[in-house]
């Protein structure tokens, strides 16, 4: 058993991963990012209640802050702190999370930028293995051999991003930030000083698909994109991509290593496509090397007008008679052109669409199941 929720996470990413044996008391699971603070208020704190209610706790064998823009660590904040609380019934057994001082892995267990630096100081104040996997340094991909392999209860995970110099390419940007916001990257607040306050809370769609697929690619230069800890995760005979917001030349970078390195093309059950389906994040030749059956999309819209027409054109051109199926965590004027039914047709891809408020869970099928 695999399965993906995609959470209602306004414009960012709230994935929460189960996976195990189907009839297992309960399954295990991976969380991976908490989008915006109001993701974590409106729909992640409700969904981990429910579960501590029917299960008696929740336990995540892994937790992934992918990286520091706010729209996937903003919820994070207010999750680790309500989990603090000796009555959360949340168990974490590893965080994974890259901070100021592993933006040089010299420094084991330190942090940095204005909402990264806040949860350094939450995971400096608790007792969760942090980068334990990584010798409490970076999570990076090393500059020579093998790319990194950790086994999380059964699930294997590949890292693909990020490497060194674009941890590098993140510090001034990471220190300019905290010193705006009154705080010092790297450092650490006084005991007594409170985490967290109140006060931390596209792309044109016309064209023909094959023009739009055919656009000129220009990737992403944001340096907090590039830092993002993306990998494959493997279980039970199926991978599935998480994409985070990473650069696609990091994903193929990766991708001529061992372990992938003799695939002709690493074949995939599920891509969640980085940075929210951005034309910059979503390049042809990444589509070629990891073809998926199915595509995953969170984002309502708001803010940056994702998904990008070109982006999903490239998805649907590449996979064209292939039967993918992309899977959009809610409807929104960015993503409805893909519910045409003469589209489909043409192209051989199917599209679902999750309800406004609830996202979407995405069943992969694996190697076991019934």
């Amino acid at each position: 058993m695999l399965r993906i929720h995609m959470l209602h996470a306004d414009h960012g990413d709230c994935l929460w991963v189960e996976y195990g044996e189907a009839d297992a008391p309960s399954p295990k699971r991976i969380l991976i990012d908490c989008g915006t603070e109001r993701t974590y208020r409106e729909h992640l704190k409700a969904k981990i209640e429910q579960t501590v209610a029917a299960e008696g706790g929740v336990r995540f064998e892994l937790f992934v802050v992918t990286h520091v823009d706010s729209d996937h660590i903003g919820g994070a904040l207010r999750f680790l702190d309500d989990c603090a609380a000796p009555d959360s019934g949340v168990d974490i057994g590893e965080v994974w999370f890259n901070g100021y001082k592993h933006l040089d892995n010299h420094s084991p267990y330190e942090l940095g930028g204005a909402q990264g630096e806040l949860l350094s100081e939450l995971l400096l104040r608790s007792d969760w293995d942090w980068n334990t996997s990584f010798g409490t340094r970076a999570v990076m991909v090393p500059d020579e051999g093998d790319l990194p392999q950790v086994d999380v209860a059964g699930m294997r995970l590949t890292l693909l991003s990020p490497d060194f110099a674009r941890l590098q390419k993140l510090k001034p940007e990471w220190a300019e930030n905290a010193r705006k916001n009154g705080l010092t990257a790297g450092g650490r607040l006084p005991e007594d000083e409170a985490v967290l306050n109140d006060g931390w809370l596209g792309e044109d769609q016309s064209g023909a698909v094959d023009d739009l697929a055919a656009s000129v690619f220009i990737q992403d230069s944001a340096k907090a994109n590039g830092s993002s800890i993306a990998f494959i995760a493997e279980y039970d005979g199926e991978r599935v991509l998480f994409g985070a917001d990473a650069h696609p030349s990091m994903l193929l970078q990766s991708a001529r290593r061992e372990p992938l390195a003799d695939l002709e093309t690493v074949e995939l059950a599920a891509f969640k496509l980085p940075h929210h389906g951005s034309r910059k994040n979503v390049s042809v030749a990444m589509l070629e090397r990891f073809p998926a059956a199915h595509y995953l999309v969170s984002t309502t819209g708001q803010q940056f007008m994702h998904p990008d027409a070109p982006a999903i054109a490239r998805v649907v051109h590449t996979a064209s008679g292939r039967g993918a199926c992309l899977h959009f965590n809610c409807r929104s004027d960015y993503n409805v052109r893909w519910d045409d039914a003469d589209c489909q047709d043409e192209y051989g891809y199917s599209a679902v669409y999750g309800e406004d408020g609830t996202g979407l869970v995405v069943e992969i099928e694996t190697e076991s199941d019934p």
